[in-house]
């Protein structure tokens, strides 16, 4: 049974009277499904196409790394909505995991379903374009910090994407230590400093064009530490 009241305090519904909302919804199909903690609601790449309602309980957002390791990007709450940026994008698979983090009611509604409320509904619409707009701010100062990472995050998340791209721990670099220099931004001494560094830690090891991967939950922790936000 649908907590009514609880829907109006919801981002996506703020404003709306009980009564209001009850018209709205019983004109739209959607689905409402509850997750036990731990479960994984929506699988990284995995195609979205509906948007996710909070009604209790709370979810993490998570990047599970190449070696089965999570790590938690932010964490949404009650009243909170999933998928809201994504489900109308041209390439709408989820960049991250969605995991339980306690017994969770969702509410799901489809493309259709989001289109009918906005088009039946000023504040619906409203609602929604300051949800996005929200969402759009916090990704440029995410944005803004991604550019803070140290060289060695920049080496690391290069190699990352090597492994996964050929899922191989020997990795034939296509570009020169100079291009790599110029990718990087940094001069190629510097480069070569930092590789060297990461050798003589047990991190990789490398002999001209090749790098071998050492300690790759090392790597990830370096990677994805930048993307945790707790």
């Amino acid at each position: 049974m649908l907590n009514l009241s609880r829907l109006a305090e919801s981002k996506l519904f703020k404003g709306l009277t009980e009564e209001e909302l009850f018209d709205e919804l019983r004109r739209i199909s959607f689905l409402q499904k509850t997750f036990r903690e731990g479960e994984t609601i929506i699988q990284e790449g995995e195609e979205l196409l509906f948007i996710g309602l909070i009604v209790e309980g709370s979810v993490n957002i998570v990047h599970i790394s190449p070696s089965g390791k999570q790590y938690k990007i932010t964490t949404l709450k009650q009243g909170d909505t999933i998928g809201e940026a994504i489900v109308f994008s041209a390439n709408s698979q989820a960049p991250a995991s969605v995991v339980a983090e306690e017994k969770t009611c969702i509410l799901f509604f489809d493309k259709n379903a989001i289109m009918k409320l906005i088009r039946s509904n000023e504040r619906i619409l409203r609602n929604y374009l300051r949800i996005l707009s929200d969402r759009i701010l916090m990704m440029a100062k995410r944005l803004k910090e991604s550019t803070l990472m140290t060289l060695r995050q920049k080496i690391c998340n290069y190699i990352l994407e090597e492994y996964k791209r050929k899922r191989s721990l020997t990795i034939q670099l296509s570009s020169t230590k100079e291009q790599l220099a110029e990718l990087f931004a940094v001069e190629r001494p510097s480069l070569s400093r930092e590789l060297i560094k990461m050798r003589d830690e047990g991190i990789i090891d490398f002999a001209g064009k090749t790098i071998r991967i050492i300690d790759l939950e090392k790597i990830e922790d370096i990677v994805y530490s930048k993307m945790a936000y707790q």
